[in-house]
């Protein structure tokens, strides 16, 4: 197997594939940059901190690459920006959406599988936030009541469906359409929860937490 590397202005926090993994996007504080995955090599094709305007937007925290649009990426920042990136346009024109809804660092970012406009976010600040991608504000909120929501994501499963795991070693899943009130909760942790994700067949959930446990088979109903 065939290793490369390629070095960098500064630490790199996050990475996402392209859906036919033909590119990646890394992003850090003051990296953020598109590479073409070569047989030998990384090449890089767009560096987005380039521009002489910058600011602590374009800080990335997480990336999420859409899944059914290569030009489209979201990237979560630190000053508590949630930002949409259209590749196919030219310079600050790159940054079609720029929603600062959030009062903390956004942890998460998530693009639905299969609806292309379909975002949503997790923050320090204990909410998520519902956005199709075509407004300039948030769809909905959604309120936690734990201390941060570390990471988000949409079910393959089930389109209105997200699942949401917190500071607090909660899980959350949640119906876009009733932000009112989750619609289940389970303390599956006895530490923060820092990831999940949802099995491509199955309705399963893994999660992953500072209790040094990986929690898999939480089986939901559709």
């Amino acid at each position: 197997m065939a290793t490369f590397n390629v070095i960098q202005e500064g630490p790199v926090n996050a990475l996402a594939l392209n859906r036919d993994n033909t590119q990646v996007a890394i992003g850090g504080r003051n990296v953020f940059k598109v590479y073409s995955i070569e047989e030998d090599q990384f090449k890089e094709i767009y560096n987005l901190r380039s521009s002489k305007h910058l600011n602590l937007s374009f800080s990335c925290n997480d990336i999420s690459w859409s899944s059914t649009d290569d030009n489209y990426l979201a990237t979560a920042a630190t000053n508590g920006h949630v930002c949409v990136w259209n590749l196919t346009k030219m310079g600050k024109a790159m940054q079609e959406q720029d929603y600062q809804e959030h009062t903390r660092t956004v942890n998460k970012v998530n693009f639905h599988s299969s609806e292309p406009n379909r975002l949503i976010s997790g923050s320090q600040d204990g909410t998520m936030k519902y956005f199709d991608i075509r407004c300039k504000t948030s769809v909905a909120t959604f309120v936690s009541n734990t201390e941060s929501v570390r990471d988000v994501q949409f079910s393959p499963h089930t389109p209105h469906t997200f699942a949401a795991v917190s500071e607090n070693g909660s899980i959350q899943l949640w119906d876009i359409r009733r932000p009112e009130k989750c619609q289940h909760q389970f303390t599956a942790h006895s530490g923060p929860v820092f990831a999940c994700d949802w099995h491509p067949e199955m309705t399963w959930l893994a999660t992953a937490s500072r209790d040094k446990t990986i929690k898999v088979g939480i089986e939901m109903s559709r």
